[in-house]
């Protein structure tokens, strides 16, 4: 079996921005023997991670707070103007610049967590918290 990587995606003083990071979290709380990877959104972080199967968990924009969307990114480029960056190149960009340079990992599932408040120094929203334990739990099932 391949090496799943999950990789949380966010910005700790940005609320619901937080949601991959608490993802990553929940799932260290919980003992989860997969690796483990934060990231802040920096496109470097996100390429060449070197595992078969990578789940990466972002907050977007759009939907209902807490809605949760799956998309494989091998199949599709991701809804770039749905997903949060704080960086000129997001995780968009990042995985079709993967794409083009033919490094894209043999899986690649972005989950995305829908918010409500992105505000400088907020706190993350009641339905983002529900839908970070219920990622959460979905991955360490997985």
């Amino acid at each position: 079996m391949a090496e799943r990587v999950v990789v949380g995606v966010g910005n700790p003083m940005r609320g619901d921005d937080a949601a991959g990071l608490a993802v990553i979290d929940a799932l260290e709380a919980a003992g989860c023997r997969r690796r483990l990877v934060r990231s802040d959104g920096n496109p470097t972080q996100l390429l060449g991670l070197g595992a078969a199967d990578t789940v990466v968990v972002d907050a977007v924009d759009g939907g209902a707070p807490g809605t949760v969307h799956h998309w494989d990114a091998r199949a599709q480029p991701l809804p770039a103007g749905r997903l949060r960056s704080t960086h000129a190149i997001g995780l968009a960009a990042a995985v079709e610049l993967a794409r083009a340079l033919g490094t894209l990992p043999e899986r690649l599932t972005v989950i995305g967590i829908s918010g409500r408040d992105f505000s400088l120094g907020a706190s993350m929203s009641a339905p983002v918290r529900r839908a970070v334990t219920a990622v959460a739990a979905e991955l360490a099932d997985a």
